[in-house]
């Protein structure tokens, strides 16, 4: 697993790590991830890393949901929302 800091690194393609567990399906490494942020605040840190979107305009939802990876996708999105309604 990656550290806080790396979390929101981008590859040359915009993508985080973030994307690279939810393509694989690894549900565990994805919610590990996301609930490390807080999820709260001026600055989400939790949203704004579920809702990046990487060069071709996908989120990390978008590529597990292409991988069949529905549980994942689910995740990402519910909490996306959920998030999106307390701020």
């Amino acid at each position: 697993m990656t550290s806080r800091s790396d979390i929101f690194d981008q590859d040359a393609g915009g993508r985080t790590p973030l994307f690279d567990a939810a393509a694989r399906g690894d549900i565990e490494c994805v919610r590990r991830m996301i609930f490390s942020l807080t999820g709260t605040g001026m600055c989400c840190q939790r949203l704004s890393l579920i809702g990046k979107k990487d060069a071709s305009g996908l989120t990390a939802a978008d590529l597990a949901e292409q991988n069949g990876h529905k549980e994942v996708a689910d995740l990402l999105r519910s909490e996306q929302m959920r998030m999106e309604f307390f701020e």
